[in-house]
């Protein structure tokens, strides 16, 4: 469902909350006849589903009114620059989506490969548009640390759009072999 250009949904897991506390509440009635199980427990329920769709919207909302700022400033980077100097700046990322996660509770996140390296880029609402394994996309936005003292770089999308092509590595920005992390046989 889109309001006012925003696409709100709700993930599967949200369903299978809702479904759980109501079958408690229910079970929960049949168990005691206290209707109060009832009269309380159906709009906490429903409260399940608003909630989720109000954030949806609101964060969904933010991403349409940043997106133009981060389009106008971000710049194209390859994922092998990615560090602790791009650290919260806008990037412009190209490259074909290698694997999709997190659909499940509406934070889908997208592991990229360019050429010179393979990157998370992570969003916190569902996209208008499907995106699977294999599709070349491009992506604006920031990069962040996966966890506040440790862990990957991740690029958080404000932007993810499908591509039609890539723009070509330079012989120097491609990924060889000597750049590749070498494992030592014993024995």
């Amino acid at each position: 469902m889109k309001i006012k250009g925003v696409k709100i949904s709700l993930a599967p897991m949200h369903y299978v909350v809702v479904i759980f506390f109501l079958a408690l509440f229910v079970w929960s009635f049949f168990a005691t006849g206290d209707s109060m199980f009832l009269y309380w427990g159906i709009p906490l329920s429903l409260c399940l589903f608003v909630i989720p769709l109000i954030n949806s919207y609101s964060v969904g909302r933010q991403y349409l009114n940043l997106l133009p700022e981060y389009e106008a400033e971000a710049k194209l980077c390859r994922i092998k620059q990615i560090g602790r100097v791009m650290e919260g700046k806008p990037v412009r990322i190209e490259g074909v989506v290698q694997g999709v996660k997190g659909k499940f509770i509406n934070r889908p996140g997208y592991k990229i490969f360019d050429g010179s390296g393979a990157v998370v880029a992570q969003r916190s609402t569902p996209l208008d548009i499907d995106i699977r394994v294999g599709d070349n996309i491009e992506v604006v936005g920031m990069i962040v640390k996966r966890f506040a003292f440790a862990g990957d770089y991740v690029v958080h999308a404000i932007g993810v759009k499908k591509i039609d092509k890539l723009t070509p590595l330079e012989m120097d920005e491609a990924l060889v072999s000597s750049d590749s992390v070498k494992i030592k046989k014993y024995n």
